[in-house]
């Protein structure tokens, strides 16, 4: 079995430090990022964001609404 492992990166744009997950599970998958955001983001900087600036450039998707209701 093989599990997640995660890793403490600096964000580049504030210099916190924050866990990454490096695939799907990471706390920034539930962020929905504008081609156009993703974009700017590979352009600015060489590394993911922090929880706390990531969402200056996207947007928290709405667990509600992936989640199919009875």
């Amino acid at each position: 079995m093989s599990e997640k492992q995660s890793s403490l990166k600096t964000c580049p744009r504030c210099g916190k430090t924050f866990e990454c997950l490096h695939a799907p599970g990471c706390w920034c998958f539930d962020y929905s990022i504008s081609p156009e955001n993703l974009e700017k983001l590979k352009l600015e900087y060489n590394n993911c964001l922090c929880p706390d600036c990531l969402p200056t450039y996207g947007k928290k998707k709405d667990k509600e609404a992936a989640t199919p209701t009875d």
